[in-house]
């Protein structure tokens, strides 16, 4: 699960650095965001 909430602040930083679309660029932070919170949850976790 560790891994998941890795790839979605990686897909966040991504769509940060982007130049394409601008409604990407507008969820970038909201991504990264729910990426960061997903992945302290989820390393609370016992293994």
């Amino acid at each position: 699960m560790e891994n998941i909430a890795t790839a979605i602040i990686a897909i966040g930083f991504l769509m940060l650095f982007q130049s394409f679309a601008l409604s990407l660029y507008s969820y970038s932070f909201v991504t990264m965001l729910f990426g960061t919170a997903t992945f302290i949850i989820v390393s609370k976790f016992p293994e």
